[in-house]
């Protein structure tokens, strides 16, 4: 018996398990938004997703389609993980959605199937032009196989989209379609990871539950009041696009529509107070505080409770006008803060850098924070 067949055997389980770990991983924990989203697509919305199964589902698959190609092709089992190129360009491309239309690119698929073809059809050519290998030992097979598993795997996971922002906007959809807005504010709570998309996603759902006022500014807000509307309206899913979000609103924008004209239209034609504070908080992103106060002055005599960052405007606005300022019911808390703040900036105001940098970490959540150091993205 050939001395190579004695580790056949053990490098193929070694290798299997590799691949399975890597692939299962690698949807479950990153991708597993992303294809329920494509699943929705694809299938209309009839069916949804499970993660854990998904994962399973596609990684068994991918490990059928390299026994398959291995049983052609019979690669040395020294380079036995190069018989996983296919599945590892396949789990590349389902993975590979397109940030601006979170849709799959026909002429990435077109390009990389044939690449693939072609990259291990040269493969396996250069496989039966190898010498013979005289003595084979467990390391010496097994060392070019995880070499090989580690530079696939980068690749893998460099073309498939990894960006943090489309993923945490796909598990916020997955939550609007729920109408679970408090899990939707979750998402990403902690992360300065943002898309356009992502922000009026979260702008949305503190709409619904009447905390615009209050949690605002506890996000990133760089795009003004045009984070207030979804802009993506290239070819989309009717669960993923422009259509579905302005399902939630009642309405959609004119054609180059504004997001702040879109908020004050329809806050003139509804009563409702979720479409003032549209309008108001379009007014505080683009950060036009006389025109807010106009509109807010009637808020200022009244006994209930006040939203925070419509006090903290109007604060701004007493300390920018002291000859006009308001008179209203102030949260100590934030007058105290608002002090703190303007104090802190004081002690470094020969260092803007310092200042902005500390002001974030203490004071990032509130709209002074914003008015003095945010710059709107185009």
């Amino acid at each position: 018996m050939n001395k190579k067949t004695r580790f056949e055997t053990p490098l193929r389980v070694i290798c299997t398990i590799l691949f399975a770990t890597f692939s299962f991983l690698y949807i479950y924990a990153f991708q597993g938004e992303l294809l329920a989203m494509m699943q929705d697509y694809l299938s209309k919305g009839v069916t949804t997703s499970n993660t854990f199964w998904a994962a399973a589902i596609i990684t068994l698959l991918l490990c059928l389609l390299q026994y398959a190609v291995n049983r052609t092709s019979k690669l040395h089992i020294r380079w036995e993980a190069l018989s996983y190129i296919p599945s590892c360009a396949l789990l590349a491309l389902i993975t590979d959605v397109n940030d601006g239309t979170m849709l799959y690119s026909g002429i990435q698929w077109l390009l990389g199937i044939p690449i693939t073809v072609l990259l291990y059809i040269g493969v396996v050519w250069l496989n039966r032009r190898r010498r013979s290998v005289k003595r084979n030992t467990l390391v010496s097979c097994l060392w070019p196989n995880l070499l090989s598993f580690s530079v696939m795997f980068l690749l893998t996971a460099q073309i498939s989209n990894h960006a943090p922002a489309p993923h945490m906007e796909l598990a916020a959809w997955r939550y609007l379609h729920r109408d679970q807005y408090e899990k939707l504010l979750e998402v990403g709570k902690h992360s300065d990871d943002y898309n356009q998309e992502l922000t009026a996603l979260r702008n949305l759902a503190m709409l619904k539950t009447g905390t615009l006022g209050d949690r605002m500014f506890h996000y990133p807000q760089p795009f003004g009041s045009e984070g207030l509307v979804f802009n993506r309206h290239n070819k989309q899913s009717n669960s993923y696009g422009a259509q579905e979000f302005y399902r939630h609103l009642g309405t959609e924008p004119y054609g180059g529509e504004s997001g702040r004209a879109f908020a004050q239209r329809i806050g003139m034609k509804n009563d409702s107070i979720d479409y003032r504070d549209l309008y108001l908080a379009a007014l505080l992103l683009d950060k036009d505080i006389d025109t807010f106060v106009k509109e807010t002055a009637d808020m200022t005599a009244t006994d209930s409770v006040l939203p925070t960052h419509y006090q903290e405007a109007w604060l701004l606005y007493n300390e920018q006008h002291p000859q006009k300022a308001l008179t209203f019911e102030a949260d100590t808390t934030i007058v105290k803060r608002f002090a703190d703040y303007r104090t802190q900036q004081a002690e470094h105001a020969d260092n803007p850098i310092v200042a902005s940098n500390l002001g974030k970490r203490k004071f990032g959540d509130t709209y002074w924070y914003y008015f003095d150091y945010s710059h709107h993205r185009e």
